[in-house]
């Protein structure tokens, strides 16, 4: 297995995620589907694997260190209402993964929410998540009729950001070895799903 291979086959998978998007009505691309973030939050959590060589990190260390490494444009926009904590990155750690993949709710999961390196990040509503731009802004809206902040991710902009992270975590690879190695290692363990074409019937 080569890193080429393997850049190709998740690319490809980037891809298909943009086909979902390009087969959709006008309208339905407006509106969109909560699935699409679904896997948006497992695509986040692979670039980040992918970037950080640190094995003992956490998951939401290493999605932060994705984006501070490579898209610090993440790290601009500004929750006032929570002391000025610049936390977008960890608000889509504590939304996609332990809200979106964990109960498919904007809420994470609230196991998280006194654990210590959590606590400060755990927060009701703080994304919106559209298909209709604003990326990165702040908003303030009302779920339970209290305003509430929350930054707006734009799908569309979010993926080809994904795209530019990986496209940079292959191309440092290509003259850091601690980094090539690292990805094949991740590779190994996580051996890249295939799927098996329908046998007629008979056979």
């Amino acid at each position: 297995m080569t890193l080429l291979s393997y850049q190709t086959w998740i690319n490809n998978r980037i891809q298909e995620l943009r086909t979902a998007q390009s087969i959709k009505s006008e309208v339905d691309r407006l509106n969109g589907s909560i699935w699409d973030f679904v896997l948006m939050g497992c695509l986040v959590e692979i670039v980040a694997k992918l970037n950080c060589t640190h094995k003992a990190s956490s998951t939401l260390h290493k999605i932060s260190k994705l984006f501070d490494d490579r898209l610090p444009q993440y790290r601009i926009p500004s929750y006032k209402t929570h002391n000025n904590i610049k936390d977008v990155p960890e608000q889509i750690y504590m939304v996609m993964r332990c809200g979106l993949i964990h109960s498919l709710s904007l809420v994470p999961d609230r196991t998280y929410k006194e654990r210590k390196n959590y606590k400060k990040h755990w927060r009701e509503w703080s994304l919106l998540l559209t298909h209709k731009g604003n990326h990165l802004q702040m908003m303030t809206w009302k779920p339970n009729g209290q305003p509430i902040e929350a930054c707006l991710l734009d799908y569309s902009t979010m993926l080809d950001d994904m795209q530019t992270a990986l496209d940079a975590i292959f191309q440092d690879a290509v003259n850091d070895t601690a980094l090539s190695a690292h990805i094949e290692t991740f590779v190994k363990e996580n051996p890249m799903l295939g799927l098996v074409p329908a046998l007629p019937q008979g056979t």
